[in-house]
């Protein structure tokens, strides 16, 4: 959940005396056409085959169907009434960078908005890594794994998602660029002693990819371990790929 998802919901809890309105209509907000149920998050229309998006406008707590200009607007008067306006508009700033950077790389192609995401992730797993950031390292490749089963690559998913079991397994932390010594010593970048952990989100996940790609244990161990054998020798983690396996196939 996002800072400004995080402030609607709190907002709404502690102003029990604003009821919200549904005001969603079963008709698409670009071509105006009809559609066949009223949509409950991000689709695309079948009849233009632009994107819809469900927001809640903060003046009255209504909840609508908007177009991704009108989304992007409900979005900023989330932020200026989060009070994170500043960190919006850098985000919003950065984007458009990645945006740019992108379209030169491509030969004057626009990219998509997931191509955007994904050089600003991978650019975030950079300084993550440098700083000793793993916990943070770990949340950037979620999200990379989410657009990738966004996208239906969903052998590239299941691969990420497993990686997200392995970094969980390991307790990372983040050690904000500490260098010294005696205090990682005291505060290691992977604690898998005290933090070692499993996501029930991430499980459901990949059981469900695992459904839809109708794959046996056996096929789920060789991705784990040829994958996370990579990962465990270029980040030399305490925990090995092997024994993490062990941990993870009980719950999948």
């Amino acid at each position: 959940m996002g800072i400004l998802d995080l402030f609607r919901q709190q907002s709404k809890n502690t102003n029990q005396q604003r009821e919200q309105k549904d005001e969603r209509k079963a008709e698409c907000p670009n071509c105006h056409k009809a559609l066949s149920k009223i949509p409950g998050a991000k689709t695309k229309c079948p009849h233009c085959g632009e994107f819809m998006f469900v927001r809640t406008r903060p003046k009255d707590d209504a909840r609508i169907v908007v177009t991704k200009a009108e989304a992007d607007k409900i979005d900023e008067e989330w932020s200026i009434v989060a009070g994170t306006h500043d960190i919006f508009i850098a985000e919003k700033e950065e984007f458009a960078k990645e945006k740019e950077i992108l379209r030169k790389r491509f030969g004057g192609k626009e990219p998509s908005d997931n191509d955007v995401r994904w050089g600003l992730l991978n650019k975030q797993l950079i300084v993550h890594a440098k700083n000793g950031d793993w916990g943070l390292y770990r949340n950037a490749r979620f999200q990379m794994a989410e657009i990738l089963r966004g996208e239906m690559k969903l052998k590239d998913a299941l691969r990420t998602y497993l990686e997200v079991c392995y970094l969980d397994l390991n307790g990372p932390n983040n050690t904000g660029g500490i260098n010294d010594q005696e205090l990682l010593k005291e505060f290691p970048p992977f604690n898998p002693k005290d933090f070692s952990f499993l996501a029930p989100g991430v499980i459901d996940l990949i059981k469900r990819i695992v459904l839809k790609l109708k794959l046996n244990k056996d096929e789920i161990k060789q991705i784990f371990i040829e994958h996370n054998s990579r990962i465990e020798k270029s980040l030399k983690l305490p925990v090995s790929a092997e024994k993490s396996w062990q941990s993870l196939e009980k719950e999948i």
